[in-house]
This record gives structure tokens, sequence and C-alpha cells, in this order.
């Protein structure tokens, strides 16, 4: 009987350890989706201007920025040639400051709330300042921010309704220093749009 049950408490014990070494590790296979877009058709959208045919687009002609392998790529110093038909890179003077009271826009349509920052990495990040363009119709002047410092928006919420207050119209300055050196290649660098989804 003792040898019984000693057999018994031995074998659970036995099996207890099995059941603990028996799952080390697990490969399970679902299906999923990725689907990669343009960057004016993404969750987080930029799109270059305004995407409205009634905003004001002046200022918005010298193709600074254009959608390229569907990324905004920005060109600061962008002008058209003597005919009209392609875009020259004339480039930016030292002593000199230029704006673009509504250079793009960016759209929330995700399913969360999201905070929103904005910022600028690179040789030419020192020289260059965000604002929000409060009235692009009317060409009014931004509130901007500070040189050097990123662009945050607290709270963009996601699309709902008309879709106009998930939109944020950003301005960007550029102050060349007197003195800069003038050089025939360009000051290269990023502007970098960060989201994080926050609590309603």
């Amino acid at each position: 009987m003792k040898k019984g049950l000693l057999l018994v408490v031995f074998l659970l014990a036995m099996s207890s350890v099995m059941a603990a070494m028996s799952y080390n590790k697990a490969t399970v296979t679902s299906a999923s989706e990725l689907k990669v877009v343009n960057t004016d058709e993404a969750l987080l959208t930029l799109e270059a201007d305004t995407p409205w045919s009634w905003e004001n687009k002046i200022g918005s002609k010298d193709k600074t920025v254009v959608v390229k392998d569907g990324e905004l790529l920005f060109q600061f110093g962008k002008g058209v040639d003597r005919d009209g038909s392609t875009a020259k890179f004339y480039g930016l003077q030292p002593n000199s400051v230029y704006e673009w009271n509504s250079l793009f826009t960016l759209r929330n349509k995700s399913a969360e709330t999201v905070k929103v920052t904005i910022k600028a990495t690179g040789d030419y990040a020192q020289y260059i300042t965000f604002g929000v363009a409060s009235n692009p119709r009317a060409n009014t002047a931004p509130a901007w921010g500070t040189k050097g410092d990123s662009l945050t928006f607290e709270k963009v919420t996601k699309e709902s309704g008309s879709g106009m207050q998930n939109i944020r119209t950003i301005a960007v300055k550029i102050d060349v220093p007197a003195g800069h050196k003038v050089s025939p290649t360009a000051l290269l660098g990023s502007i970098i749009v960060e989201s994080e989804a926050i609590a309603d």
C-alpha cells in the first residue's frame, strides 16, 4: 500500500514537471494585411499645401512640396524656369527670411485621437520655424513657434462629420543668417512628423 501511494505521488510529481517542460515555444500563423500607400492616402495623411480647390493657392506654385515615390519631398528654394514648364532649384540667399504660410497639411484618418509633433533634423534644422496657418483661404499670418523648436498639436481628433476638425495646416519659415557660406549644394535634412495615440 505504501509502495503504491509513493508510486502515485511520484507519477503526479513527474506529470507536473513534464507539463511545465512541455510548452517552451509555439508558432502560430494567422492571416494579416499590410497596405503600403502614398503619404496622401495613409492613416496620418500628409499633403502638399491644401487639398481643396477653394483654398488660397498664393505661395504654392514653386513646387516647394511634391510627392515623390509616395513620400512628401520638401525643396526649399525651388522656382519655375522662364518658360514655366520646369521647376529649377534656385536656392535661398544669406541675410534673408522666407515664409511658406501654407506649406503642407496633415490629417488624422485613424480611429484614435492623436498627439502630433513636427520637427526638423539635419543641416537646416537650426534655421527653420514651424507655425500653424489658421486660415489659408485668407492667407492670414500664421501663429509661429520658436526657431529650431518642434511644433506639437496636443490633440488631433479622429475624422468625423465634415472631416475638417482632424486637419492641421503647417507653415514654415526659414531664416538664413547674414554671412552664411554660399554653396551650390543644398543643405540636407528631414521634416519628421510623429503621431502618438492618446485618450479622448
